[in-house]
């Protein structure tokens, strides 16, 4: 992957490198996360990223599929193309045009069974990035129209 900013290689890490400077509660649920994550999709790499200040789960074939992006008051699990994913549960958050989230607290349960039906929507939907955006664009276009 490259940074936008420079168009060199990112540089990535252990996850721990990511994790170190956080308080013991946000550590501790992320390894709640992470557990869960893998055990969802266990043929998922996992990967530290600095730049971004997250953990990242890439699919075989679905590629990108969501991230970790620790603070220390919460985690945000983040789904790239969460504006595609049902969400009954109403779990997500976030205005944007193609990304939500799931903040996790750790004053909060963790939602396991809902962020285990989230990975498996995004591993079900095409696993093409460019249909991906076009489905996002035509939703867009069918709900800018009157």
């Amino acid at each position: 992957m490259k940074t936008k900013s420079t168009g060199k290689p990112e540089k990535t890490v252990v996850p721990e490198d990511i994790l170190r400077d956080h308080p013991v509660e946000i550590r501790t649920l992320a390894e709640k996360l992470r557990k869960l994550i893998r055990e969802t999709m266990p043929e998922a790499k996992e990967s530290g990223h600095p730049f971004w200040h997250s953990l990242n789960y890439r699919h075989p074939s679905a590629g990108y599929v969501c991230g970790l992006f620790p603070r220390n008051e919460y985690i945000d699990l983040v789904f790239e193309f969460g504006i595609l994913l049902p969400d009954p549960q109403n779990v997500l958050e976030g205005d944007g045009k193609q990304v939500r989230y799931l903040r996790v607290t750790k004053d909060t349960q963790i939602p396991e069974k809902e962020i285990k039906q989230l990975i498996q929507d995004t591993l079900a939907l095409p696993e093409n990035r460019a249909i991906k955006l076009d489905l996002i664009r035509s939703q867009q276009k069918s709900s800018d129209t009157p």
